[in-house]
């Protein structure tokens, strides 16, 4: 009986240690980008993701409660989703062509924009950790979805079927902190966005979330990384459309 505690420990501690693994994967992105490596770095990324939803399968499955899970799991979000993309971000604007410059003592200043990314991710993160009442409904843009959308752009530009069209897009610095500074503020707001756990499989309660599962398949058999974007794009437009229903029904 002596060793139960002990034993529960370990368990508890499992789901942590996966958390130790995306927080590792995330760094090593962070290298990579640094390195100009920034589709192995987006790599990295999707392997923290993949972590990331495997410590709390674990957490789930083993019913493990650790009192520095949670503070663990934002740690390494900050790094994976936060730090990882701005970097690659960083790296994007400075190789765009044609950007402008604005130096001082020689450093272009305009690539520190993405760290942005990184700041208002970490504001996201501290805000969700105190704020109770978004157990059913996030406030802001999830930081997991703004790190996924950076982290597929260099794998969309590695894809081969990539129009000219998109390249250029995504090669336009313009573009590339217009979506610094979207993401960024989407994730500061309060605009209201669905949480995406399931607590019954009733379709009245789900129907945005199967509705974005299903779409969210389709999309990536069919567009590969392309769809990452179209997804997150997909799920802001779906919670607004929420929330306008919601408030359609309090106003009646």
């Amino acid at each position: 009986m002596r060793r139960k505690p002990g034993i529960m420990k370990l368990k508890d501690q499992i789901p942590n240690l996966i958390t130790l693994l995306n927080l590792l994967s995330g760094s090593i992105a962070i290298v990579m980008a640094f390195s100009g490596e920034i589709k192995c770095a987006s790599w990295f990324i999707m392997l923290a993701a993949a972590f990331d939803f495997a410590d709390g399968f674990a957490a789930r499955m083993l019913h493990a409660k650790s009192g520095i899970g949670a503070q663990l799991d934002s740690l390494a979000d900050v790094v994976k989703f936060g730090l990882a993309p701005s970097v690659i971000m960083y790296h994007l604007i400075s190789s765009s062509p044609g950007h402008p410059e604005m130096t001082i003592a020689n450093f272009d200043l305009l690539p520190f924009i993405a760290l942005l990314l990184v700041a208002a991710g970490a504001w996201r993160l501290a805000k969700f950790n105190t704020d109770p009442s978004q157990e059913t409904e996030f406030k802001g843009l999830p930081i997991p979805a703004a790190g996924l959308f950076v982290a597929s752009l260099p794998l969309i530009l590695g894809q081969s079927t990539v129009s000219p069209f998109i390249e250029d897009i995504l090669g336009n610095i313009f573009v590339l902190i217009a979506i610094i500074i979207i993401l960024s503020w989407l994730m500061v707001s309060n605009v209201p966005m669905l949480s995406l756990k399931f607590k019954n499989l009733n379709w009245k309660d789900n129907a945005y979330r199967f509705i974005l599962v299903g779409a969210s398949v389709i999309m990536i058999i069919f567009f590969r990384f392309i769809a990452i974007p179209l997804i997150i794009f997909m799920y802001v437009a779906l919670s607004i459309i929420n929330l306008s229903i919601i408030k359609h029904h309090h106003d009646f």
